[in-house]
């Protein structure tokens, strides 16, 4: 029996989307730390596995995901990641032992490579966004493009009110028991999944050329043939993809850029938190348990991560799209300091001030680069474009993360830490050199704001302003 579905506004549902989805993984990785290190008692170089083994996953699939994204369907790959989110989330849940963990990573993996860089490219389709010339001279449709960076930061800001009431309510779950979130919420993922599946349009998507320069997918010809020319349409994709990626000015120094942040958030994301309950210790206030001290971070990182994403929207609407790689650069030197001021801190209230600056500043750079993107990336590869640059964050991290584990095991977390903060230093490099080619020429009009303050849906007006990886 078919179901019936009522598809309902791409924007709306977006932002709703966005906000749900970040509740429910608000739910089960606010206490997670401490659930691998004192449920899984789980030493630095195993935790920094688990996030390679994510990476590595996600690395290996996301390329493919992209191309099935551009080439048959990005609801699909939006709706199948969310999916496959929720099983790996249960599955980590079932089991503290390392081998169960590095599996759900896996899964995990595959489920961010299919949700990522589809979504985004989902809603620019559906708000109906051509791409946009880095400079717009008077009169070109430049300057009437619908700000799609502000429409990522409004739900990036969405996401992050989601964030706030799921991190409070994993303290409280996990009350009954650490792996109580990750069922729960995992659970709860998979529903939104198939309830999506009722309700998210997909109306303007065009999907890619095939090897045959016929669009969508090829003919059923035979299991030999369709593998042919499957193999063929992702060399044919991959290549378009580069061509449109040299082809924007100082896009390549920005994807090195990711793959040296991606370097560092690795060893930051699985430390921090092994930091602050092995070397440093939380004090027994209020009869607080560290699972709720870790709820309430999560949630105090997400309410001031408004703040700052709030501030970049507006900054980029008065800056313009050539200012990114600027904002980028302050951003990335503000989080080395920070990121050294943890690791050498050794009272609770200075380690979690500078844990919360470096958390309050990361939101803003995704929707930033993606917003960027997207405005001058065609449309048909858009999503493997996007997939690409994660591809590069990914690469940081399996490159770094062993690296970083073996340094922390050896020596200490508070090395390793810094250790990973200096790979921030050549990111810093590309961003300023970056910087330079984005710049438009002496006496060209200015870009078009990357960020702006309002968007539209389906003919009705909403206000714009800050995504699942």
């Amino acid at each position: 029996m078919r179901v019936p579905r009522r598809e309902l506004g791409a924007y709306p549902l977006y932002l709703a989307m966005e906000c749900a989805t970040s509740f429910l993984l608000g739910i089960t990785y606010a206490t997670i730390a401490v659930y691998w290190v004192t449920t899984g008692r789980l030493n630095p170089l195993q935790l920094v596995l688990l996030g390679t083994s994510l990476e590595l996953s996600y690395f290996l699939f996301q390329l493919p995901t992209g191309v099935l994204a551009d080439v048959v369907s990005r609801r699909l790959c939006v709706l199948a990641g969310l999916l496959i989110l929720g099983l790996g989330l249960v599955i980590e849940g079932l089991s503290a032992a390392f081998a169960n963990l590095v599996v759900a990573q896996v899964v995990l993996g595959l489920g961010y490579a299919l949700n990522n860089g589809a979504l985004e490219a989902w809603i620019a389709d559906e708000l109906a966004l051509p791409p946009q010339p880095d400079v717009a001279g008077p009169g070109e449709a430049g300057h009437s493009q619908r700000p799609i960076a502000g429409v990522y930061l409004r739900a990036t800001q969405l996401g992050l009110v989601g964030t706030v009431a799921g991190s409070l309510l994993s303290g409280v779950i996990a009350m009954g028991g650490l792996n109580l979130p990750l069922l729960l919420g995992g659970s709860l993922v998979c529903g939104l999944a198939l309830a999506m599946a009722l309700v998210m349009p997909e109306r303007n998507f065009t999907p890619a050329a095939g090897p045959a320069g016929q669009a969508g997918a090829p003919g059923i010809a035979g299991t030999a043939a369709v593998a042919r020319q499957s193999l063929a349409g992702l060399r044919g994709q991959v290549r378009t993809t580069h061509r449109a990626i040299v082809a924007v000015p100082g896009l390549v120094l920005l994807f090195a850029m990711t793959m040296f942040a991606g370097l560092w958030s690795e060893s930051f994301d699985r430390l921090w938190g092994a930091l602050l309950i092995r070397d440093i210790g939380f004090p027994r206030l209020a009869g607080l348990t560290p699972a709720m001290w870790f709820s309430l971070l999560a949630a105090a990182v997400a309410v001031l991560a408004l703040g700052s994403t709030e501030l970049a929207r507006r900054r980029a609407e008065l800056l313009g799209g050539e200012a990114v790689a600027t904002a980028l650069l302050v951003l990335t030197v503000a989080i080395g300091v920070g990121v050294v001021g943890l690791a050498t801190a050794h009272a609770l209230a200075v380690a979690i001030a500078a844990y919360l600056g470096v958390s309050v500043l990361r939101p803003v750079f995704s929707p930033l680069i993606d917003g960027w993107m997207v405005t001058r990336i065609e449309p048909a590869v858009r999503a493997t474009a996007l997939s690409a640059r994660d591809m590069f964050d990914s690469g940081g991290q399996i490159l770094g993360g062993p690296v970083i584990g073996v340094v922390g095991t050896l020596t200490s977390i508070r090395i390793a830490l810094l250790a990973g903060a200096a790979a921030l230093a050549p990111a810093a490099g590309c961003l300023a050199a970056a910087n330079r080619r984005i710049r438009p020429a002496p006496g060209a009009p200015a870009t078009p704001a990357a960020v702006g303050a309002a968007a539209e849906s389906d003919g009705s007006a909403a206000t714009a302003a800050p995504g699942l990886h």
